[in-house]
């Protein structure tokens, strides 16, 4: 009885979520993104600018923490008509997998959300030109700054930057390119560039940078917001997403799982003046200070990559003595592929871990960063994609300042869903950095950091 009890409360709030996202919509339409929303209907969205190529795999990951469904609507945009919107009820404590449209480098979707809170990322397996997978959170909100580290103009590299604009009116954008060996390009083709409404378009960056090694952006939008990140293909196999960081970002928090051993950290500055940094390694044993990121301060108005070696899981602390500076972390797979994240601007109490795996054979991986003063306990519960599956929790000790594993049957466990990890005693910041397919499992390799979870979300009783 207490079972079918629960089974009809659920139904009676998921038909009072649909009622009010109708009340929403009724004479209109589709929803813009960014309309009001009744006060008595929880709402949000994200903004997924993942890209993709031909054949490619993108899948959108939606977890609900809380104890009711949650209505989400996903609609693909990208260089042509938007995509249908697609309506999904993301069961209470579960995760769904939703495949959208990937077919162009400009490949982007928008994942609106009503009734309680959804935690949304993607992930991607490159199809027929590149190899390779790639996994990111999704962007909380529009911008009119963004700052992308992560980018290439050597040969043999296809990095990209995706520029989506989901709003119902016209963006017009610039872009201005960092490097190590010119001065800022901000070419013709590039500056107040319009895009459209519910459209998104892919700027490749061997246009302006061919030979560089490093090739930052800067993207801002003169009218409207957009949201913005770069996806970058190596021909020699391998593919990477980054979103962006917002402008006025000045300490950035770098997770990192046990990958090759080495580290690529981008770093641009867009401002007149060189500006100080300083970094930080949080390994299982504690924290040390990273003097290469120091001696490594780019020149004003430049980018630039500094090459470290971890051993075992490790974070990395990356802070700029003022704005206009922004890091993104690229580490390195056993074998070709690569992953990259911008991590997170601060710690929060409470996370969601959305799959950053893609078949099967898989070597799936959490790490836990503690960027505190002092020792924490987290606490992981599953948020399984299949329903009945049966939960799994695990609880994890971090020290202060260091970097340490969830326990690795936990994680094998929670390979296919999302994970909820809260903390007691301090914030931290987790990352699901995972291996997957080849004969073995070590074919390919992704990195995505958590998505924090709102006070109010947060569920009692783990």
């Amino acid at each position: 009885m207490r079972d079918r009890g629960q089974l009809l409360a659920a139904f009676l709030v998921l038909a009072a979520v649909l009622a009010a996202a109708s009340r929403v919509e009724r004479g209109v339409g589709v929803r813009p993104l960014g309309a009001a929303t009744p006060p008595d209907v929880p709402s949000g969205a994200w903004l997924c600018p993942h890209g993709g190529g031909e054949g490619w795999d993108v899948r959108v990951s939606l977890a609900n923490p809380g104890p009711d469904p949650v209505l989400a609507r996903i609609r693909s945009i990208g260089a042509g008509r938007p995509g249908a919107p697609e309506e999904r009820v993301v069961p209470p404590g579960s995760t769904t997998q939703v495949t959208v449209p990937g077919d162009g480098r400009e490949a982007s979707t928008v994942v609106e959300y009503f009734g309680g809170f959804v935690a949304a990322g993607f992930l991607e397996l490159a199809g027929e030109d590149a190899n390779g997978t790639a996994a990111e959170p999704c962007l909380p909100e529009a911008g009119t700054r963004w700052l992308l580290p992560d980018g290439s103009g050597e040969r043999g590299f296809d990095d990209v930057v995706v520029v989506m604009n989901p709003l119902p009116a016209p963006a017009v954008v610039t872009l201005t390119v960092f490097s190590e060996g010119r001065d800022p390009v901000r070419t013709e083709a590039w500056t107040n560039v319009t895009i459209r409404p519910n459209h998104a378009r892919a700027f490749r960056l061997d246009q302006v940078a061919l030979g560089e090694a490093t090739a930052a952006t800067l993207v801002e939008a003169e009218i409207g917001r957009v949201a913005a990140a770069t996806l970058g293909v190596s021909t020699a196999g391998g593919v990477r997403a980054a979103v962006g960081v917002p402008g006025g970002v000045e300490t950035q928090i770098l997770p990192g799982g046990e990958d090759a051993g080495r580290t690529d950290l981008a770093v641009v500055a867009t401002t007149e003046d060189r500006v100080g940094l300083s970094g930080e390694l949080l390994e299982p044993t504690g924290r040390q200070a990273l003097p290469a990121v120091a001696d490594a301060s780019p020149r004003p108005a430049s980018a630039t990559t500094v090459t470290l070696t971890t051993t075992g899981p490790a974070g990395i602390v990356a802070h700029a003595d003022g704005p206009g500076v922004a890091f993104a972390r690229r580490t390195f797979g056993v074998v070709a592929d690569q992953g990259s994240t911008t991590g997170a601007t601060e710690p929060a109490r409470a996370w969601i871990l959305l799959p950053s795996v893609i078949g099967e054979p898989a070597h799936p991986q959490i790490a836990l960063t503690n960027p505190g003063p002092s020792p924490i306990s987290v606490t992981l519960r599953t948020l399984p994609a299949e329903e009945g599956a049966a939960l799994s929790r695990a609880t994890v000790r971090v020290p202060a300042g260091a970097t340490v594993l969830a326990p690795r049957g936990f994680v094998a466990q929670a390979a296919d869903g999302g994970v909820l990890a809260v903390s007691e005693g301090g914030t931290f910041v987790p990352v699901s950095a995972s291996y997957a397919l080849g004969r073995e499992g070590w074919a390919t390799y992704a990195v995505a950091v958590g998505v924090p979870v709102p006070e109010r979300w947060i569920p009692d009783g783990l």
